[in-house]
């Protein structure tokens, strides 16, 4: 086995994805220390948001290689949501003096995709059966009435 493949089945994360947290850990490091963290909380917040539309457009291209690339994409913001929506709830923090509607608006920022998700889940219908017995045409099941 690669040692990619190592490190992916120990952590559940690629390569690229564990060399992006590590990257947006020392910017905010690098924020903090510097007293320019709310810019670049900020920064990261915009390039997060310009990744999911991004993500959205090119997932409908018609050409299969940029889908693939939404596909990256999608996989990259997923596996950011929470960092993101922390490093919102946070700067949210810097505003909203009230603890409760903080408490609130970070629930409904870090539950409401599942929730949605868990609300508009497809339901699977049974398949309908034709029966061998459709005027002698299995292979028409409109006939059948």
């Amino acid at each position: 086995m690669k040692w990619q493949q190592r490190v992916r089945v120990a952590t559940g994360l690629s390569c690229w994805q564990i060399m992006l947290h590590v990257l947006i850990v020392t910017l905010l490091v690098m924020g903090w220390t510097s007293g320019t963290l709310v810019r670049v909380g900020l920064g990261l917040c915009v390039l997060y948001g310009i990744s999911v539309l991004l993500m959205l457009f090119l997932q409908r291209h018609h050409e299969a290689r940029w889908r693939e690339f939404g596909d990256v994409l999608e996989e990259l913001t997923t596996t950011w949501y929470f960092g993101a929506s922390l490093i919102v709830i946070w700067l949210l923090s810097r505003v909203l003096q009230n603890n409760y509607l903080l408490a609130v608006v970070g629930l409904a920022i870090l539950a409401g995709p599942a929730v949605v998700s868990l609300l508009t889940k497809e339901r699977k219908l049974p398949a309908k059966s034709f029966g061998l017995h459709q005027r002698g045409n299995t292979a028409n099941p409109h006939d059948h009435r």
